[in-house]
């Protein structure tokens, strides 16, 4: 706390103490009801699946109504709600607290089948929460060159990359969206938005003089977001785009992987970004805010032959597993690098960026990677689970979960870089008993990308 307060900084993962986990919009009545909560949970039975209810709901998209009344059972993420997963349409009050277990709750199926619904048909996911900047002006893509560690896109292109701290450690995970030559639209977590902003901004008064004027614009709350996903998502948004010629518009040729385009759905503009988190053919469809409600409408009409299923977070984060896809809080954080985050694909070591020398410096003293693993039967890892080679403690999980494709548990975690090669076998503590499991290659759903890539 300490060197925060001095330097801005602390050498370790400090962000769940960090003041900067919160927003502007907290307000004191806020904090003191989230404060007597605490005393309320003192002596009560914490579940790994825990939603605190007090509060709520504060921060809400347009669509949120229309999401509650089909089922959704919301989680809460930097003071918005969103749906954690579609429970029965007529959940009795307290469906979901009662559902909550150190096993497999009673939310769980519900989540299984919309992780099925987007590995074979699709799915539709909120993700209006995450934290969107406008970065512009004549100095902005020097600045962005030097703030992160990937070589920049093209026009019209997207890439994902990060920005470190001055140790060298990842502060912040970006998708980064080209619009023109000085012109970004940065996507980073939900979760961070005013402790990403902060360090963007620092960042900016900093090297303003040395590249030029750079403006930076927060306009998380202007767009909302809409992933769809899965083999049947380029069928379904072909129904509703207006070009002029629906049944091209979204091919490889015209629309290609890792690349963004403005569209019309309906009477809806719409940024479509063509990537997906989980792993499957999929866009991310962002919308002017106030348009939010007309578009689901539409979406949803348009995928009644299709099959389309919402789908919530916990459903999401078992599908991000099993493409091996890193989350900033759990895998990427300030206490490992990118290179032991293993996204080396991710780094331009050509070039001179912001905490290169002190990356080189720490060099790999752990590893990320991917375990499939023979868990109990109904029971599966959440995160923070000790991994064990024989009698000794080598590591722990960062995130858990369950995959549909090769029906039992999943996660991820970091190991010494001897350990962490692909058909280690090792050991996870469950539930006071350790079960067998294996270090896989990354991506172990879709290795070559294929599904993702599909063209039509």
């Amino acid at each position: 706390m300490a060197q925060m307060m001095v330097d801005g900084e602390a050498e370790i993962d400090m962000a769940s103490l960090d003041p900067k986990r919160y927003g502007d919009w907290m307000t004191t009545e806020f904090a003191m009801r989230k404060n007597e909560e605490c005393y309320d949970h003192v002596y009560v039975l914490h579940y790994p699946d825990e939603e605190r209810p007090a509060a709520r709901p504060l921060r809400t998209s347009p669509a949120y109504d229309r999401q509650k009344d089909r089922g959704a059972q919301f989680g809460w993420v930097n003071g918005w709600e969103r749906p954690n997963y579609f429970g029965p349409l007529d959940a009795p009050e307290g469906f979901d607290e009662n559902s909550r277990s150190f096993r497999r709750g009673g939310w769980w199926q519900y989540a299984v089948n919309e992780a099925k619904a987007i590995r074979e048909g699709v799915g539709l996911v909120d993700a209006t929460a995450f934290t969107k900047h406008i970065l512009k002006g004549p100095g902005a893509t020097a600045f962005l060159d030097w703030f992160t560690c990937n070589k920049l896109p093209r026009i019209g292109r997207i890439n994902l990359t990060y920005a470190l701290t001055g140790h060298g450690t990842t502060r912040t995970e970006y998708t980064i969206v080209r619009l023109s030559q000085d012109e970004y639209y940065l996507v980073s977590a939900g979760a961070w938005t005013a402790y990403d902003q902060d360090y963007l901004k620092k960042a900016i008064e900093d090297k303003e003089s040395d590249f030029g004027r750079i403006e930076m614009q927060d306009v998380t709350t202007q767009w909302g977001v809409f992933a769809i996903a899965g083999p049947k998502s380029r069928a379904l948004l072909s129904d509703i785009i207006n070009d002029s010629d629906p049944t091209t518009a979204l091919s490889n040729k015209r629309f290609p992987w890792l690349s963004a385009k403005q569209i019309e759905l309906g009477m809806c503009p719409v940024n479509a970004i063509r990537v997906a988190y989980t792993g499957e053919l999929g866009w991310e469809l962002h919308h002017p805010m106030e348009m939010q409600n007309y578009l689901f409408d539409l979406l949803e009409k348009a995928g009644k032959k299709h099959g389309l299923k919402l789908v919530g977070a916990r459903a999401q984060n078992w599908l991000r597993q099993e493409k091996s896809y890193r989350a900033f809080g759990t895998e990427l954080g300030r206490d490992a690098t990118p290179f032991e985050a293993d996204l080396l694909r991710f780094v331009d070591l050509s070039k001179e960026f912001h905490g290169k020398a002190e990356m080189e410096a720490l060099g790999v003293r752990v590893k990320c990677c991917t375990l499939l693993i023979d868990g109990p039967s109904d029971a599966d890892p959440w995160g923070r689970e000790v991994l064990y080679n024989g009698e000794k403690r080598v590591g722990r999980l960062t995130s858990g979960g369950y995959s549909v494709h090769f029906d039992k548990s999943i996660g991820m975690g970091y190991l010494t870089p001897e350990l962490a090669v692909p058909g280690t076998k090792l050991k996870v503590k469950m539930h006071d008993q350790l079960w067998n499991c294996e270090v896989v290659e990354d991506s172990p759903y879709d290795p070559k990308n294929l599904n993702i890539r599909l063209d039509g």
